[in-house]
């Protein structure tokens, strides 16, 4: 049977279209059509003039729902994650460990392949690793105590088993890794990230020759830009080859630089990411972030001394501070929060659009982008 969407606004990650339907079979989408074509033996759902748009994909996600993934490595975590982002249009996510011992990293990789692997739980892209080959100089909230200065046979073991099995995404510090560490996981197929970075351009753009294509909640943690030296941030914002995400929740990263970020990067490589901690979607503020405690107030999470730990701005919040706060239209927000991330993971060609042959994936919401429902392969779950 199939179902259409109408009497909405569809963003289709091309254009903005009135008047038509979403025509969906399944998990896939058919067609997009005017609604007049819409035939009658379809199941028709009335979406009251609100908008529809690919669900957001999440490429940086540490937890939700009260659950932090480093803490709980498995499966059923990764469900009460997954569970707490659709409540805010995200359809599609990383759960990512960030800095920890290797036989935590062992035990993400294989709840994550598992979820994968028997499809109980879709929306499961891969594995982030956010560190552990960070600077210590750079740690942010991270456990200094795991951060690794050497041992790197054993950690690209890990890494490499990690992607063979499943995507996989690792944010370190191109400083700290010896020459031909990233060219290495690149060859793995490994989407090799900066972050937690004290790097100097120079040492960021021989990074970038050997493979790295992206920047981790830029700004954040790493080298920032000054008049004689570019740093990691001068570095990345430069270079038109390289991606970068950032957290638009008004804190990690002030709205007018934002505005100079997406000015500086070409349209399509500057993407949003959550960086959620247990806060979002739960119900309590409080977390530990390996021995440090955390608290989520005010829209922050903060540690006791006031270092940042992740955020508590979901997607669709990411969305709207950009369209109120920088000035970004509203369908490129979107892109921001779907089809770009998707792109750098290279999962676009079935993620990221309305268009027939893709999956129906989508986050459904008003004016204000509150999100009222998303659809996942085609089943619809208010939220």
């Amino acid at each position: 049977m199939s179902i259409a969407l109408t009497n909405g606004i569809l963003y289709t990650g091309d254009d903005v279209l009135v008047d038509h339907a979403v025509v969906i079979r399944g998990e896939t989408i058919t067609a997009v059509v005017p609604n007049r074509e819409v035939q009658r033996e379809v199941e028709w759902i009335d979406l009251g003039g609100r908008s529809v748009a690919p669900g957001f994909v999440d490429l940086q996600v540490n937890g939700g729902g009260d659950v932090l993934f480093n803490d709980d490595p498995t499966g059923p975590a990764i469900e009460g994650i997954a569970a707490a982002h659709r409540r805010y249009g995200t359809t599609d996510l990383m759960p990512t460990y960030v800095t920890g011992p290797l036989d935590g990293m062992a035990q993400a990789t294989e709840a994550v392949a598992a979820c994968a692997r028997d499809r109980h739980l879709p929306g499961v892209l891969g594995i982030h690793f956010e560190g552990p080959a960070i600077n210590p100089a750079k740690t942010g909230a991270h456990d200094r105590d795991w951060a690794r200065a050497d041992g790197w046979d054993e950690l690209l073991s890990v890494y490499a088993t990690a992607a063979a099995r499943v995507r996989t995404l690792v944010t370190l510090a191109p400083e700290v890794v010896p020459r031909g560490f990233i060219a290495d996981l690149a060859r793995r197929g490994v989407r090799v990230s900066a972050g937690h970075t004290d790097a100097t351009s120079e040492e960021l753009a021989e990074a970038i020759t050997e493979g790295l294509t992206g920047g981790t909640h830029l700004w954040n943690a790493m080298s920032s830009m000054t008049s004689r030296a570019p740093g990691a941030v001068g570095a990345l914002l430069a270079d038109d080859r390289v991606w970068c995400s950032v957290i638009a929740d008004g804190h990690h990263v002030d709205f007018t630089t934002l505005a100079v970020t997406f000015r500086a990067k070409p349209r399509g490589k500057a993407f949003l990411v959550s960086d959620a901690m247990p806060p979002l979607g739960g119900s309590t503020n409080q977390f530990h972030l390996g021995v440090r405690a955390a608290t989520a107030r005010d829209g922050r999470c903060v540690t006791a001394d006031g270092t940042l730990a992740g955020s508590v701005t979901d997607l669709a919040a990411a969305v709207r501070n950009c369209v109120r706060h920088v000035g970004v239209a509203p369908d490129e927000a979107l892109r921001m929060a779907s089809l770009y991330p998707a792109q750098y993971l290279g999962v676009d060609d079935r993620l990221g659009r309305i268009r027939p042959g893709f999956s129906a994936r989508f986050a459904i919401f008003d004016d204000d982008f509150n999100v009222s429902a998303v659809v996942v392969d085609g089943v619809l779950y208010p939220t």
